[in-house]
């Protein structure tokens, strides 16, 4: 059975959330979105809500679901759940997320390594105005 992960994808004036993933876990040195397992109890929904509060210090709004990817990577199958979310009404636009997550323009995206299950979402939001 697939462990089920949530993925915030956060934009706030063309910009997106992304992350490097740290040394010593799966996939360390690609770039990543704020996200993480699901805890049994929880949708998808309310967990990138609750990844990103803890990965980048933001609290974000999920606004519309954008894909559910299944994936095998070495470390095990995931089923992933993409999410658009938006900054919470109280944050500037731009807020300084912790480290090591930045704020990279869609432009910028394609200059990024992010792991093969990313790249339906990566397309989407790439071709979005």
């Amino acid at each position: 059975m697939p462990s089920k992960v949530a993925i915030a994808v956060v934009e706030s004036n063309g910009h997106f959330l992304v992350g490097i993933r740290p040394d010593g876990r799966p996939l360390a040195g690609m770039s990543e979105f704020p996200g993480g397992r699901c805890e049994s109890d929880e949708t998808p929904r309310s967990c990138v809500v609750r990844e990103c509060r803890e990965e980048t210090g933001l609290v974000v709004l999920p606004q519309k679901h954008l894909a559910t990817v299944g994936h095998s990577y070495e470390h095990g199958t995931l089923e992933l759940h993409f999410w658009k979310c938006c900054l919470a009404p109280d944050y500037d636009a731009m807020a300084e997320p912790a480290a090591p997550f930045a704020w990279v323009s869609r432009d910028q995206l394609s200059e990024h390594d992010f792991p093969p299950a990313n790249d339906e979402v990566l397309q989407l939001i790439t071709s979005s105005d």
